[in-house]
């Protein structure tokens, strides 16, 4: 049956290139295979498909060797036969360059999947560790509050009072820090009503002294302000560098608390003004706090003796200071004025020589990470 159809093929090629100029489209064809074994295409072919490209070599060749005998019709059906074997070849090469792809892309794929699993792995594993973290140092900042308080003389208790009260405005001068890093900082609306409650029990003068739950109080805002530095993403380099800055230019004296950098100005007041040595102090300070924006500032103005009833120096004191740091160019909008009255003092308050100590002005620059 192959056999008759190859002879009927046979057949009509003769009739049809009899009737068309055979030799003509011999040559068409011949040029045709010469031009599809120069390409590109085919020399790709010969690399990447040696099998599919000697079989087009094979039907080129008995095409050329029909054109010679002069067998017109075997020379154009082998000639097509090289041409589609050409084609052939090409499509093996790009079908192997495509698997290839298709592989390299399905490795790609596995190896990000691994490193993403991998990632995911170390993430579970970090934040399990950072919990195991956050507990311990829990623990261990239950472990550094203090004792429980045994009874004490008269005496002592009033002591314990006199530290309590210390405490209750290092505690709010705590709170008030945090509330300059973050006005919503995490667990300061706690902190402020316990500390509230600390204030008014101090108020009525107790015995014994609440100085268990003042240091608690303490610790307690001094947690907040931390937790909120770090929220802010505050780089304690900025404070270091700062005080770095101030003791090198002289005159300043600074020193480091938990909330920052800290300048104190003694004999800053003549009544209730400012001396005019510490207004050109405070606006150097106020060109210094415009220099390091990431700073807010904390004013705070603290007694001698407690202050009479109605007496409102304290006010007009902490105002005129801020005014000078506004005036040098501090940001009035990132002041926080206090008054800690005589509750914070430096030296013995009953020492009527070393007392005068105790009245100053505290400048204290708090990272805020803004």
């Amino acid at each position: 049956m192959r056999r008759a159809r190859a002879v009927f093929v046979a057949a009509m090629a003769v009739s049809w290139l009899g009737g068309c100029g055979g030799a003509a489209i011999q040559v068409a064809a011949i040029d045709d295979m010469e031009r599809a074994r120069a390409g590109p295409a085919a020399a790709e072919g010969a690399k990447l498909a040696p099998e599919a490209y000697a079989r087009a070599e094979q039907e080129r060749r008995i095409a050329l060797e029909e054109h010679a005998a002069g067998d017109d019709v075997g020379a154009v059906l082998h000639a097509q036969r090289a041409v589609a074997a050409y084609d052939h070849a090409l499509a093996v090469v790009r079908l192997a360059r495509a698997t290839t792809e298709l592989a390299d892309a399905q490795k790609t794929l596995d190896d990000a999947t691994t490193e993403v699993q991998g990632i995911e792995g170390s993430r579970v594993q970090l934040e399990r560790e950072a919990a195991e973290l956050d507990e311990r140092v829990r623990l261990s900042r239950e472990r550094l509050l203090p004792a429980s308080s045994a009874p004490a003389t008269g005496e002592r208790e009033a002591a314990r009072l006199v530290a309590a009260r210390a405490l209750a405005v290092e505690a709010r001068l705590l709170c008030d820090a945090a509330r300059l890093v973050a006005a919503d900082a995490a667990g300061l609306a706690d902190a402020d009503g316990e500390q509230g409650k600390l204030d008014g029990r101090l108020a009525a003068g107790p015995r014994p002294a609440p100085i268990d739950e003042a240091a608690r109080v303490r610790a307690r805002c001094l947690d907040v302000l931390t937790r909120a530095r770090r929220a802010s993403g505050d780089d304690a380099s900025a404070a270091d560098a700062l005080l770095s800055e101030l003791s090198a230019s002289g005159g300043w004296d600074p020193a480091r608390d938990e909330r920052g950098v800290v300048v104190t100005l003694h004999d800053a007041f003549r009544g209730p003004e400012l001396a005019v040595e510490a207004t050109t102090k405070l606006r150097d300070l106020g060109r210094v706090a415009a220099a390091h924006p990431g700073f807010a500032l904390q004013v705070v103005v603290h007694d001698a003796v407690p202050a009479r009833p109605r007496d409102d120096a304290d006010t007009r004191r902490v105002g005129a200071a801020v005014q000078a740091l506004v005036a040098g160019g501090a940001s009035a909008g990132r002041i926080k004025p206090e008054l800690a009255g005589a509750r914070a003092p430096l030296v013995d308050p009953g020492d009527a020589r070393q007392r005068a100590r105790n009245e100053r002005l505290d400048v204290v620059f708090v990272a805020s990470g803004k």
